[in-house]
């Protein structure tokens, strides 16, 4: 259906429509699930992890080859409360950690030095990743931050794997929504400006 709108041009009812309901029931939907996705699976990989212990000190696991690893301050399932403690990003900013590999290698993570951080209200806040080269790994962290009375900051701490397939999920459902979005906009722009009759 096409109606004569302002300038003697004709809209395009059809497309403007094609592009609000592809923004609507596609894009949407699209990052609503990427979201999930994202936020799920990283509460649900803390939920086991493997390592916990507390910062300052030493947390120690069995890594898989090629796997890559999370150290953030949470307290997993299985861990204590965290002593009614809660932190957040502020915190993890001031944790150093050494990774120590099987082969003798060592890598150094920052919490203030990460690409991207995860936060979550208060029970877990991401210091950074590191890759897993196979066998009995160490991870050393120490706070740079003290506590009001000089001590170095005492708070639990863990180690878990990603999933990396649910990540590329996530991040392709986010930059599909993202093609949707413009292409629906398109649609929409095309059906304003119409054709001159």
């Amino acid at each position: 259906m096409a109606v004569v709108g302002y300038g003697g041009r004709k809209r395009g009812w059809g497309r403007i429509i094609g592009g609000v309901l592809g923004i609507v029931l596609l894009a949407v939907p699209m990052l609503i699930g990427a979201l999930v996705i994202l936020v799920g699976v990283a509460r649900w990989e803390s939920f086991d992890p493997e390592a916990q212990g507390r910062v300052p000190g030493v947390l120690t696991l069995d890594a898989d080859e090629g796997t890559t690893y999370v150290v953030a301050l949470g307290t997993g399932i299985k861990n204590e409360t965290g002593g009614g403690r809660s932190f957040n990003t502020s915190f993890a900013v001031d944790i150093r950690c050494t990774i120590r590999h099987p082969d003798g290698t060592e890598d150094t993570i920052r919490g203030d030095r990460q690409t991207s951080s995860v936060e979550r209200a208060g029970d877990y806040a991401s210091i950074g990743r590191f890759e897993g080269a196979g066998g009995t790994t160490e991870v050393d962290c120490t706070s740079t931050s003290k506590d009001v009375f000089g001590d170095e900051l005492d708070l639990p701490a863990i180690v878990h794997a990603t999933n990396a397939t649910l990540q590329w999920v996530a991040w392709g459902l986010l930059l599909g929504s993202v093609a949707v979005v413009l292409g629906g906009v398109g649609l929409i722009v095309w059906g304003v400006r119409g054709k001159v009759v």
